[in-house]
């Protein structure tokens, strides 16, 4: 059998050698190197954190608003009327609805007995009175009172509704106590000489 001539072992390397390169270049081209998925990674999370910021802070103020309470509310009696020497006409002519204190201020509101307030009232120059009473202590069984409503505070009696308010002090003694009740009067502001 002839030996292979010298002109073609060089031609068999030469083809191995393409095979092979090749093959190391299809395996590099179907595989990213670790570097390059590291700063896609990298560039993911910093496109997400720049996205979605972290929202700032904030807060909100409230106004504060003051406590109420409501406070049981009656009508002077006529005993109890003539007990101050108030002689003018009855304060059953009020109907309070209701007595709230809002820090310290107390406001009454009412209406009129069958809607209005008879024109003998207006003769007397009556006015819509607020009595503020703290709870009773010894010495005081209907308890002391805390606030009464000056003139000007004081509507006339008339027609329709009523509302009248008064102030009580914000500094009271433990032993006073905190406004317990309310009690609105029919209160005149002159003397009146009626025809006999």
């Amino acid at each position: 059998m002839p030996f292979p001539t010298r002109s073609s072992i060089p031609v068999v390397g030469a083809v191995l050698l393409v095979t092979v390169t090749l093959a190391s270049c299809s395996a590099s081209s179907s595989q990213p190197p670790a570097t390059s998925l590291a700063t896609t990674s990298t560039t993911a999370s910093a496109g997400t954190s720049t996205i979605s910021p972290r929202p700032p802070t904030t807060t909100s103020t409230y106004p504060t608003v003051a406590a109420s309470q409501q406070l049981p509310v009656s009508v002077e009696s006529d005993s109890q009327m003539r007990a101050e020497a108030n002689n003018g006409p009855t304060s059953s002519v009020l109907l309070p609805s209701s007595c709230k204190l809002v820090g310290s201020t107390v406001t009454a509101m009412g209406a009129y007995q069958g809607g209005f307030a008879p024109n003998v009232y207006s003769r007397y120059g009556d006015i819509v009175v607020l009595y503020v009473f703290g709870p009773p202590s010894p010495g005081f069984p209907q308890g002391p009172q805390l606030a009464v409503s000056s003139a000007q505070d004081s509507p006339p009696l008339s027609s329709g509704t009523w509302q009248v308010s008064t102030s009580v002090s914000t500094s009271l003694d433990a032993s006073v106590g905190q406004p317990a009740r309310c009690v609105v009067a029919a209160q005149p502001t002159h003397d009146v000489q009626l025809a006999p």
